[in-house]
């Protein structure tokens, strides 16, 4: 079978498989990202749901969206903001690989170390704070809010 045939014969759930088999994200993409077609956004949104025995409602919650607009993002009607992802990061409890992984997924930029708003965000994902208390920790720092 040639390489391309063993890429096509890859189904989403293979891909999550490996996804989660890998020690980082990094290492994912070391092994199998030349060979690998990209997850959708939705996919790996819903990936995260199954991994952290989590519903679309309770993200959507905890996450402070609007209802409709949350069931968008999920479902792939809507391409989500980079705050909003953010938020859902936060609602989730996503470490920090997973986060920069969702960020990239949708095009929205990894959150970046040397930029203070991202730091903060950084902090807080690494140390499991909740949005509000995310939100407290920007507003402290007067940095711009995840809204």
């Amino acid at each position: 079978m040639s390489k391309n045939s063993s890429k096509e014969a890859l189904t989403t759930t293979a891909l999550f498989a490996l996804l989660e088999k890998s020690q980082s994200l990094e290492t994912f993409f070391i092994d199998h990202g030349d060979e690998l077609p990209s997850i959708s956004l939705p996919d790996y949104l819903n990936f995260l749901l199954e991994r952290h025995q989590m519903t679309k409602q309770a993200v959507i919650r905890a996450a402070n969206l609007e209802r409709s607009n949350g069931y968008q993002i999920f479902n792939g009607y809507r391409t989500p903001r980079r705050n909003a992802l953010l938020r859902i990061a936060l609602g989730m409890y996503l470490t920090l690989d997973e986060t920069q992984y969702l960020l990239k997924l949708a095009l929205r930029g990894e959150l970046y170390p040397r930029n203070r708003r991202d730091a903060a965000v950084i902090y807080c994902i690494q140390h499991r704070f909740n949005l509000i208390d995310t939100e407290l920790m920007l507003e402290q720092l007067g940095e711009e809010m995840l809204e």
